[in-house]
């Protein structure tokens, strides 16, 4: 074969390759879509090259990691800090208004998302936008901004990533003076996956309180584009959007690694599928009105072919308040203070926020959300990274709520 037949070969093959495997078409209405396209386009081929050179033997699934790193210019008068808090290397946040005030101030303990597998402070889904986030909400709200390095599934699989966040968190609160911090006006924070981490460490919190009334409850709960549950892979978010940031299996392959089954990631059709729930269990079948009410397909088939240990684990790990906090009981959920949730209409996530709202309010509780009608996942981080873009301006919006609330709790 000669060298142009070799040539035009490869290019076929590559455009075939990135138009039928890598590329996802987003919707058109999309703010800045082009940089939006270019980043899921970028995650589409990680998660194909980790998958093929883990099949290979090269490498195990996503083994890509982020370095820590402090972004190349600091906002004016921001002071960023690595201190170790219950064991936990943390990076903490001061903006100089904060630096210059007697009085303690508010603090906002935020965890990273990266689908419990990837991800630190200094990067999330391109070099420093997580610290860019972090920076952002310091400066907008004035507050300090805690935010830890938790240890990544699937080598350190739960609960690992939940204790490092507990651990940190009590930390941190137990010696807030020394940040002039003041422990009632403590936000927990986090985005996506950092978004389930926040909400489980609150619930956390408030089973520790029951048992010792000494324990201090967060002030409030931030939560951006969480993952919530783990039982219903099939809400209306999840079939409208999941093409548009994530492959079909993603998700489940994300939730699989955590809970320690990254061995048997060809499991995450199954759980797709939401074939992973046996619909003659009465525990889980009970859990469904909490997540989405009748949305369980007729011809949702279980796969009963399931190692008996593997199903077993699965449950487990379904009802697990610390995996599924959207799962707690409305005791446990009426305790919380107040919560805050952006979702955008773009994401297989969007649902799990709403119904987190919508139970909250049910039971008399207080909780606000904000719904970015034109946005998909991660839209927070490219604001921070896009100054006086569409999504720099929703932040700054989600930040004055933020700060508005934490002085009316």
């Amino acid at each position: 074969m000669g060298i142009l037949k070799k040539v035009g070969l490869t290019i076929a093959v590559s455009v075939v390759l990135f138009g039928y495997i890598i590329h996802r078409p987003i919707p058109h209405d999309v703010p800045h879509r082009f940089k939006y396209q270019m980043l899921i386009d970028v995650v589409s081929f990680q998660e194909l090259l980790a998958s093929v050179t883990e099949k290979l033997g090269y490498s195990r699934w996503w083994s890509y990691r982020a370095i820590p790193k402090p972004p190349s210019t600091l906002p004016d008068g921001m002071k960023v800090e690595n201190k170790m808090l219950g064991g936990v290397e943390t990076v903490i946040i001061t903006p100089r208004s904060f630096q210059a005030q007697k009085e303690p101030g508010p603090a906002i303990i935020h965890f990273h998302g990266g689908g419990w597998i990837m991800g630190n402070t200094g990067r999330y889904l391109s070099p420093d936008t997580t610290m860019m986030l972090l920076l952002q909400a310091a400066e907008e709200t004035g507050f300090v901004v805690m935010s830890p390095e938790y240890r990544l599934a699937p080598e350190h699989p739960f609960p690992a990533p939940y204790d490092d966040c507990m651990n940190s968190t009590i930390s941190f609160m137990k010696s807030s003076k020394r940040f002039n911090v003041d422990p009632k006006k403590i936000i927990l924070s986090g985005d996506s996956a950092g978004g389930n981490l926040a909400m489980a460490v609150y619930i956390g919190l408030i089973e520790m309180q029951a048992s010792d009334p000494t324990v201090e409850l967060p002030a409030m709960q931030t939560l951006l584009y969480p993952i919530l549950q783990t039982l219903n892979f099939m809400t209306p978010s999840y079939e409208q959007s999941r093409e548009f940031m994530f492959n079909n299996n993603l998700l489940p392959k994300f939730w699989l690694a955590y809970i320690g089954l990254n061995d048997q990631l060809e499991l995450a059709d199954v759980v797709a599928r939401n074939s992973h729930v046996d619909k003659s269990d009465v525990e889980l079948i009970e859990k469904w009105n909490l997540v989405s009410p009748n949305l369980i397909p007729d011809d949702v088939v279980y796969e009963d072919t399931l190692n008996g240990d593997v199903r077993k684990l699965m449950k487990q790990m379904i009802l697990n308040t610390k995996i599924s906090p959207l799962l707690a009981s409305n005791e446990i959920i009426s305790k919380i203070k107040k919560t805050l949730v952006l979702v955008c209409e773009y994401d297989p996530l969007r649902d799990d926020g709403i119904l987190l709202v919508e139970r909250i309010k049910s039971l008399g509780g207080s909780a606000e959300l904000h719904h970015l009608p034109t946005s998909l996942h991660a839209a927070s981080h490219i604001g921070a990274s896009m100054p006086g873009s569409y999504y720099y301006q929703e932040n700054k919006i989600f930040f004055k709520s933020l700060k508005d609330a934490i002085f009316n709790v």
